[in-house]
């Protein structure tokens, strides 16, 4: 068995870290929306959904933020930012694995959820009955998502922003300030693209900042009231998806304080439906000027690469299948659909 050092720089050079890039939506995946005019854009929509079961891992962490001796940053609104030094950020060194398959939500024991390394990033590792590591889970997609305030509801960040600064650019600049390093991240407000009445989840701020259709059910369970849609009446709301690690952060959110798995433990998101309180949760920052509550969510494939194992020993194709059927579904299909849809 290697030791864990070896093991984690040797499983993170083979798979990446999961996090993307800061010049590249995650996961390489183009909008679905195409200019149509100078202000508006046209969707496509298609109803081939994955035949094969639609699988992955996931783990949400819980971030503990300070500001240290400095006052908290502040958006162009004045609302007040999550840390933009990594040094604001502590995670816990460890937390729970679940799975999903084809609706079902349960406990994966034989996973966890451990940064190896400090400074580095986690990945979701197989451990035997003697709690060693036996492998490491392919990584498929991580955001970072934090509620801030009744008036910026949603930002989000490419990856865990506990190991990159972060800024928040103000409303139409479209690059980073001179003084940001290149490696920093860039905090988005939360957006939808819209397909055919469902609301695609995004972190890269394309699309629109409103839900598709009308009278989504799970607003304001998962979305707030100020993503309502009122420029389209005639549009019935069929469901959530897009970028599933952002989705499954909406549902944390009715987790408990340091508790964020709650949610999944108690199944209110089974057969792609919400089965949790329709209304907002209690868990939110009560009032503008609280700190910001925020989440790392890590999405990784359901199978794992084994030390000593060649990497070629894995079917590429098998590997690039998995994260389509998963991709094609967060571009197709609805995460969490809609009373009374299919």
């Amino acid at each position: 068995m290697t030791s864990h050092g070896h093991h984690s720089r040797s499983t993170t050079s083979l798979h990446g870290d999961g996090h993307g890039d800061r010049h590249q939506r995650s996961g390489g995946r183009e909008s679905k929306y195409k200019p149509s005019s100078k202000n508006g854009f046209t969707a496509t929509y298609s109803s081939q959904l994955p035949t094969e079961p639609v699988s992955f891992l996931f783990s949400v962490n819980e971030y503990d933020v300070s500001y240290g001796n400095s006052p908290a940053p502040r958006d162009q609104w004045d609302n007040i930012l999550p840390p933009l030094t990594k040094n604001g950020y502590r995670l816990a060194d460890e937390a729970p694995v679940f799975r999903y398959r084809d609706g079902i939500i349960s406990k994966a024991p034989e996973y966890v959820w451990r940064r190896l390394i400090p400074g580095q990033p986690g990945g979701i590792y197989r451990q035997d009955e003697n709690g060693r590591f036996v492998g490491q889970a392919f990584n498929y997609r991580a955001h970072s998502i934090f509620a801030c305030s009744p008036c910026l509801p949603f930002i989000v960040a490419d990856g865990d922003i506990s190991l990159y600064n972060s800024y928040m650019r103000h409303v139409g600049e479209n690059s980073a300030p001179p003084y940001v390093e290149d490696s920093a991240r860039c905090w988005h407000m939360l957006h939808f693209d819209h397909n055919n009445g469902i609301s695609q989840a995004n972190g890269e701020s394309y699309g629109r900042p409103w839900v598709a259709g009308r009278n989504p059910s799970w607003v304001p369970s998962l979305v707030p009231k100020v993503f309502k849609n009122h420029t389209e009446p005639q549009t019935l709301s069929r469901g959530l998806s897009g970028e599933i690690s952002i989705v499954i952060g909406l549902m944390a959110f009715h987790s408990p304080l340091r508790r964020p798995g709650w949610v999944f433990e108690q199944r209110w998101w089974e057969q792609n439906s919400w089965q949790g309180p329709s209304s907002a949760p209690v868990y939110y920052p009560p009032q503008a000027d609280a700190a910001p509550r925020g989440f790392l969510v890590h999405v990784c494939l359901d199978f794992c690469h084994v030390p000593g194992v060649p990497l070629d020993h894995f079917s590429e194709s098998y590997h690039t299948e998995q994260k389509s059927i998963i991709g094609t579904f967060e571009a197709q299909g609805a995460w969490v659909r809609d009373a009374g849809t299919h």
